[in-house]
């Protein structure tokens, strides 16, 4: 029997017959949502565990589901192995030199019997090559590796990020996250401490939470300095040297900063893609994304740590979310041993996944917990799990174990007959498993798995990963180029810390910095330029500041010196020992420096301009219009409540003529750093008469004002049909996965109505068959019958013949004769019902399959039509922050005897 292609519904396989043990023609569906209850899977090696749940992922990469999965044993990085042309040298790349040597063939012969054979079991299972295909290019499947360089590299510092959600309101569930993080992060450290109990782990969470409560991030380095000297006096009623003395402090100190200190754990752990588990499941187009994690390389601790990340980090994504009734996404865990254990064994992952269980339900979140070892799990834990798949298993004792959860789960649902169940999985074949689904009213029941698409070779090795994520990862890498490139340009040229609060970042500065002073050309001047005399007093030092600039950038550059022993007076050419006298009417705003002279030049260097030989540098500000505003953007219907800060620095204002404001858009200053007055020992360049004219300057208030009420529009993605508004704050992946689960739903409502309706039909077709068919039995008992008459009443007219009685023998002749004919009619016409009844049975079916498949694309085109809504500012909405001359630090130097002015904020 040909399987049906449906969304929601997940091709597993078909039935087995539980008395004869044959595999039927009836085929099994999973419907997608029914693993919002989650799943457990439990089978020996050998059972085709593997398989199955390889099959699982299939169908849910097909129906555009994503998913996060711990990979401990390198299994199921086989999802990547998908070729649908079949041909041998695809798998030859792929096959495992012991599998060919134990077959007697050398490499290409048994690729070729593989090829062979996946092209065989793919056919006879229903299985088309454009079916693989689409499994190929439905998501993107990625291959992590934490610790390790050889696929994805994993970056932990996000793990200390306060969460974005806040602590106002979220306490207890935050606090279950910061618990579980700490209990990893100790036990990485070779420290086995419990919340509560150990010391360690009180002081260590109070940490981290004291950082969260105030939105404050952290690093590893924060919480070990933290731990020497802890940001509170007191831990409850103790003093902090009464809890935990000085000298513990050190100790534990010294063993998390043995973490940090390994070089392999720096360049493995702290370099790579985030634990955003909404970068991790959805790619930057909205198109779903299967991220493995290959932990095979990992010691325990390892392990337990970054598993202990991954599953607070998918708590953390999914208290973001709204509910849903469809499957939203996918946490498979290919093997529990160790994560799970019953009472009173309590890992960091235990807590996490037993939340998720009860919690994950309502926002469209499905486990899949697969085992070898079922007699290491929490088996009252897991009869929240409403589908089981148990598969061979190896002794008595796993079949006891096991049958023990099943009880758990029969307690409200005492329909189920134990004793048949037990008798059902005593003794199963590989690859067939018995299936207890709690929405399907015919299990349990015996279902063989098909076979995967994927070509399933065993764990791949370090190499092989390295090789499928050649690509993925020189684009990942690029990528982390590019943002550590920006952030160093940000805090070489840009003002720090306002970028991902206002979102549209506007565009940076000339590379040359605008606006020198009168006679002196941008960059570097020409060689008849006469080199101007150094200031002779150093620069302020920056620790003395209240806004102190973020540590210089790693590299090794050297820090210029500021100049020495020369006098006040001598101020360079085109500055001056004071600011120009203004109007009392000329706000004036003093802007901090926020780089020191090391990343400037730095930055001046990596901005592609010759290398710098320079002696020292000084403080000097420069005069701009400085305009600031922040608009604000409301639309009740989509929703949104923001704002956005624009900010312009215009170095050479005229007396007249228009200002090209885009031309001068910067990075925003944080208002509140803004000073009244200038730093001592600074120098400052003439202010152009352009900014001396109030009149001129009032004319470009209103100028500003008027600009950004026609230029600022905020425009977000929107969808028509589903009344979908995106957040101008979020990502766009996240606007298009909340329009796949909204126009998920409405799919699966229509298709439900659909089926209900198909049901109805097919069903009583297929009553009037099996109503046609006992006829038929019975018109054909009746022929048989007849024809015995018949027989009967030749016999007695023959007789009769010679006693005389002709004309009665001869008519009840003539009417058996016509009874027989007329019955033999009747079995020819009831054939012809009974074949066109299955053909409308089919015919229906195909009618059915194809309204499926209309549906399913009308709901996707839905899902793509994206526009732009956009939302203009009121006036009223425009508040001018900062307008007036802006003293704007840079940094002057000598550079090969000519003058050089780098900016400073």
């Amino acid at each position: 029997m040909p399987f049906i292609e449906a969304p929601t519904t997940f091709y597993l396989g078909r039935k087995v017959d539980p008395n004869s043990k044959k595999l039927t023609e009836d085929v099994v569906y999973y419907d997608s949502r029914d693993l919002t209850t989650h799943a457990v899977v439990v089978g020996m090696t050998g059972s085709g565990k593997t398989g199955l749940c390889i099959t699982m992922l299939e169908e849910a990469i097909l129906d555009n589901i994503p998913a996060i999965v711990i990979d401990p044993k390198g299994d199921i990085t086989n999802l990547l192995l998908n070729f649908p042309q079949l041909r041998p040298q695809d798998f030859q790349p792929w096959i495992n030199d012991d599998d060919a040597r134990r077959a007697g063939m050398d490499i290409p012969a048994y690729s070729a019997d593989v090829a062979q054979r996946w092209r065989d079991g793919l056919g006879s299972w229903g299985i088309v090559p454009e079916r693989v295909k689409w499994l190929q290019i439905a998501a993107q499947k990625s291959i992590f590796t934490p610790g390790s360089d050889a696929g994805l590299p994993v970056s932990i510092l996000a793990s200390l990020r306060y969460p974005r959600e806040g602590w106002a309101g979220n306490e207890e569930a935050i606090r279950e996250k910061v618990n579980g993080i700490t209990t990893a992060l100790l036990a990485l450290a070779g420290i086995n401490a419990q919340p509560v109990k150990d010391n360690e782990h009180v002081l260590v969470a109070n940490i981290i939470e004291n950082a969260w409560r105030q939105n404050q991030d952290l690093t590893l380095e924060d919480v070990i300095t933290q731990v020497q000297t802890p940001p509170f006096e007191k831990l409850g009623v103790l003093p902090i040297d009464k809890f935990m003395s000085e000298r513990k402090r050190f100790n534990l100190a010294m063993e998390l900063n043995n973490i940090i200190a390994s070089p392999s754990f720096r360049d493995s752990w702290l370099q790579g893609q985030s634990l955003d588990m909404q970068n991790l499941l959805y790619q930057e187009n909205g198109r779903p994304r299967v991220s493995i994690f290959y932990t095979a390389h990992l010691n325990d601790a390892e392990r337990m740590f970054i598993n202990t990340l991954i599953l607070e980090n998918m708590l953390s994504w999914m208290r973001t979310l709204s509910g849903t009734t469809t499957l939203r996404a996918i946490l498979y865990i290919d093997e529990m041993f160790g994560y799970f254990p019953p009472y009173p064994k309590n890992p960091p992952t235990k807590d996490p996944i037993l939340r998720l269980l009860k919690q994950a339900r309502a926002f469209g979140i499905g486990l899949i917990l697969a085992t070898q070892n079922p007699g290491d799990l929490d088996y009252k834990g897991l009869s929240n799990a409403g589908t089981w798949f148990i598969g061979r298993l190896q002794s008595d004792n796993d079949r006891a174990r096991v049958m023990d959860g099943l009880r758990e789960m029969a307690s409200a649902d005492d329909d189920m007959d134990l004793r048949a169940v037990s008798s059902m999985i005593s003794d199963v074949a590989p690859r067939v498993f018995l299936m207890r689904n709690v929405h399907d009213e015919e299990s349990p029941l015996l279902v063989h798995s098909r076979w995967a698409m994927s070509f399933l070779r065993g764990p791949l090795t370090r190499q092989q990963i390295g090789l499928l994520m050649r690509d993925q990862r020189q684009k990942l890498l690029q990528k982390l180029a590019e943002k550590y490139g920006q952030q160093h340009q940000t805090a070489w040229q840009q003002h720090a810390g306002m970028t991902s609060r206002y979102g549209n970042a506007p565009q940076g500065s000339p590379q040359n910095p605008p606006g020198l002073p009168p006679g002196m050309p941008p960059g570097l001047p020409s060689g008849n330029t006469p080199p101007p005399t150094l200031p002779g007093q150093p620069a302020p030092a920056f620790g003395a500041q209240s806004a102190p600039p973020p540590p210089p950038p790693s590299g090794g550059q050297t820090s210029i010196q500021p100049a020495a022993g020369r006098s006040l007076g001598n101020a360079p050419q085109g500055f001056n020992n004071s600011p120009s006298a203004l109007s009392s009417s000329i706000a004036q705003y003093f802007v901090p420096p926020r780089i020191n002279s090391q990343q400037a030049v730095g930055g001046w260097q990596q901005s592609g301009t010759m290398a710098m030989q320079t002696q020292g540098a000084q403080l000097v500000y420069q005069p701009m219009l400085l305009a600031q505003a922040l608009v604000r953007y409301q639309d009740r219907k989509a929703g949104i409540y923001t704002a956005r800060v624009f900010c312009y620095a215009v170095p050479d204002i005229r007396s007249a003529g228009l200002v090209h404001w885009q031309e001068h858009k910067t990075e925003p200053i944080n208002a509140r750093e803004v000073q009244s007055k200038p730093l001592p020992n600074t120098f400052f360049a003439d202010v152009p008469g352009g900014l001396m004219d109030s009149r001129r300057l009032t004319a470009l208030k209103r100028e500003v004002t008027d600009m950004l009420y026609n230029t600022a529009l905020l425009v977000v993605p929107f969808n028509p049909d589903l009344k979908v508004y995106g957040d101008p704050d979020a990502e766009f992946s996240e606007f298009q996965s909340q329009v796949q689960i909204s126009a998920r739903e409405q799919r699966d409502a229509e298709m439900d109505k659909l089926a209900e309706q198909y049901a109805n039909q097919i069903q009583r077709l297929e009553a009037d068959l099996n109503r046609r068919e006992r006829q038929l039995a019975a018109t054909k008992k009746e022929l048989r019958d007849r024809k015995r008459e018949e027989l009967f009443t030749t016999g007695e007219a023959l007789l009769s013949l010679w006693r005389g009685r002709t004309n009665y023998t001869l008519s009840r002749m003539s009417r058996a004769t016509r009874y027989r004919r007329q019955t033999t009619a009747d079995i020819s016409g009831s054939h012809e019902t009974l074949e066109t009844l299955e053909r409308q049975i089919a015919e229906k079916e195909q009618e059915f399959e194809g309204k499926l498949h209309e549906v399913s694309e009308k709901w996707a085109h839905i899902a793509n039509n994206t526009q732009e809504h956009v939302i203009n500012p009121f006036k009223k909405d425009i508040q001018l922050e900062l307008f007036g001359v802006g003293w704007m630090p840079m940094w002057y130097t000598i550079n090969n005897g000519q003058p050089v002015v780098i900016k400073a904020f």
